[in-house]
This record gives structure tokens, C-alpha cells and sequence, in this order.
């Protein structure tokens, strides 16, 4: 049974981190025009402050559970040992920058996403598996310096 090491609150949602390296963001009641959205982050005189940073190196595997709209801009962003990430029908957006330099992530199911955000899998180095519907918006970079040549 895997043990929490950290848990608390990401915009609309709740996020737990268990010793098994999975993070589990989970939507709340509380809604924004309608919608359950993580937080958007932002690097602050450079330094980018995630709730769950202390622990980043530990996470390997995203886990967003049904009911949450959007992955929370540069969410995920660096994370070194993130290698899967579970999105659930109801995420139709990735935001910008969320999942930038994540070397390790090798595919992600993007068959229910409209947006993908500007430089949203910059830098995904290993990332070489990707569908998402011909009509989604595909911001600026999304996929440069990634496994995916458009």
C-alpha cells in the first residue's frame, strides 16, 4: 500500500504524492466559470515554485482524474523522472510550458485535448508517441526540441 508523502492544492484541484512516485491530481467541487482547472505556474526572478517541488525528482508517473479541465501551466515542467502521464477525457487543455524539459517521457494520449499550449512539450527529448485530433490548436514550439517532428 503505497504511503503519502505530500499532499495539498493545486487551483480547483487537489493533488496527493505517494511514495510510489505517482501523482494524483483530483478535481474538487470548487469551479471557475464552470470549469476545473489545476494552477498556472510561473518562474518568480527565475526560480519556479511547484507545491510538489521538493519531492520532483520523485514523481514518475501523473495521474489526472476525470473531472479536471486543464493541466496547469508549466505544472510539470523539468520533471526528471516523470515517464507516464494519465489524462482523462475531460482535460481539453494543456497549458503552456506544462510538461517543458521533461526528457524521460517517451508517449502521451492526447485524444481528447482542443489546445495544446505554446512550448507545452518543449524539450520532451524522448517523446516520440503522440496522437491528439487534427482540430486541436498546437501553440508556438509546442513540440520543438522533442522526439515528435511535425
Amino acid at each position: 500500500e503505497p504511503v503519502v508523502l505530500a499532499s495539498g492544492w493545486s487551483g480547483y484541484t487537489t493533488w496527493v504524492l505517494t511514495d510510489d512516485g505517482v501523482l494524483t491530481v483530483s478535481p474538487t467541487e470548487q469551479l471557475y466559470n464552470g470549469k476545473c482547472n489545476m494552477a498556472n505556474y510561473h518562474k518568480v526572478n527565475g526560480v519556479l515554485t511547484l507545491p510538489w517541488g521538493e519531492y520532483a525528482d520523485l514523481i514518475e508517473t501523473v495521474v489526472i482524474e476525470e473531472g479536471v479541465n486543464a493541466v496547469g501551466q508549466m505544472a510539470f515542467y523539468e520533471l526528471k523522472n516523470l515517464k507516464t502521464v494519465v489524462l482523462p477525457a475531460s482535460v481539453g487543455e494543456v497549458r503552456n510550458y506544462a510538461f517543458k524539459n521533461v526528457t524521460t517521457l517517451q508517449s502521451i494520449n492526447l485524444e481528447n485535448i482542443s489546445i495544446i499550449g505554446e512550448g507545452a512539450f518543449y524539450g520532451c527529448t524522448s517523446l516520440t508517441e503522440v496522437n491528439y485530433p487534427a482540430f486541436t490548436t498546437v501553440g508556438d514550439w509546442a513540440f520543438a526540441h522533442s522526439g515528435i517532428q511535425p
